[in-house]
């Protein structure tokens, strides 16, 4: 059995699993393991990368924006933005049209939200923000010390065309190896 991707997590921002589009619907194995000294709590999860399965952040836009091939920062109201909610994702009005990608998130006065590649939909005052729905394969799961944690492939396959796999550690270091075997 051979190695096909192995990964370090290095911080306790969700970190997407890289190259996965070459695995991820034939997983063997996936190891989680904690280079740590302590007890780590992990989330693993895919996100709907279509939008037929999205759901609403509760992040609304406080104005109107234009289609744009340029930065776009957009206020925003109702809910702070996060980079965990909104980072690195596919931001859908919800009819699932594609506004952009979220590339930063800023809690300030007034709260924004960037599309650093620009908007493909214009961006209405009151619009709410969607992105891919989640799905936890694990949720704070707590991974011992030096310990590995090894998910089979009955628990992981999914789609690449539709999901991405995600991971996020509650270590500032993120102290996590990731290794998937095909």
């Amino acid at each position: 059995m051979a190695y096909n991707l192995a990964q370090k997590i290095l911080n306790d921002d969700k970190t997407i699993i890289t190259n996965m589009s070459s695995v991820l619907s034939n997983i063997n194995t996936l190891s989680i393991c904690n280079i740590h000294t302590a007890d780590i709590s992990v989330d693993l999860y895919v996100a709907s990368q279509v939008g037929t399965d999205i759901t609403t952040t509760g992040v609304q836009a406080a104005e109107a924006e234009a289609v744009s091939t340029s930065s776009v920062v957009l206020n925003v109201d109702q809910v702070v933005p996060t980079d965990d909610v909104l980072k690195d994702e596919i931001v859908y009005k919800s009819d699932g049209t594609i506004f952009g990608t979220a590339t930063a998130t800023a809690d300030a006065t007034p709260d924004t939200v960037t599309f650093g590649g620009g908007l493909t939909t214009a961006i209405a005052n009151d619009d709410f923000l969607f992105t891919g729905t989640r799905y936890y394969i694990l949720k704070g799961v707590n991974v011992p010390a030096n310990t590995t944690l090894v998910l089979e492939q009955n628990e992981l396959r999914v789609d690449p065309d539709t999901y991405t796999m995600y991971i996020k550690s509650s270590n500032a270091s993120g102290n996590i190896d990731v290794i998937i075997r095909k």
